[in-house]
C-alpha cells in the first residue's frame, strides 16, 4: 500500500496537469459575456463582436481556448516543475490533457 502511495505523490504534477483542463475551461467561461473577469473578455473578443477576427496575440491570452490551455500548463509547469521534469514525461502529459480539453469541450 504504501508503494501505491508514494508513486501518486512522485507523479502529483503529471495528475495535475491531467486537471488543467478544467481549470482553463473555467478561466475560458470567466471571461464570456456578464461572467467575473467579463471587463477582461470584453478586451479579448473586442473584434470578434464587432466583426472582426481576434488579434494573434490575444489568442493565448484566453481568447482561443486550446491556445489558452497550452500555455496554462506551460506555466503551471515553468513554476511547480523547475527543474525536476522530464521532457518526455512533460509532453506526454501536456498531449492526454490536451486529449482531455478537446474530447470534453469540442467534440459534438
Amino acid at each position: 500500500m504504501e508503494t501505491i502511495v508514494s508513486l501518486a505523490f512522485a507523479n502529483k504534477y503529471y495528475l495535475i496537469i491531467l486537471a488543467l483542463p478544467f481549470l482553463s475551461y473555467m478561466l475560458f467561461d470567466f471571461f464570456q459575456k456578464d461572467m467575473v473577469l467579463s471587463v477582461y473578455g470584453d478586451w479579448l473578443f473586442k473584434e470578434q463582436r464587432i466583426g472582426g477576427d481576434i488579434k494573434w496575440y490575444k489568442k493565448p491570452m484566453g481568447a482561443c481556448l486550446k491556445c489558452f490551455h497550452v500555455w496554462i500548463v506551460i506555466i503551471f509547469a515553468a513554476i511547480f516543475f523547475r527543474s525536476d521534469v522530464s521532457i518526455i514525461k512533460f509532453i506526454i502529459s501536456l498531449s492526454i490533457s490536451y486529449h482531455i480539453l478537446f474530447t470534453n469541450y469540442f467534440k459534438k
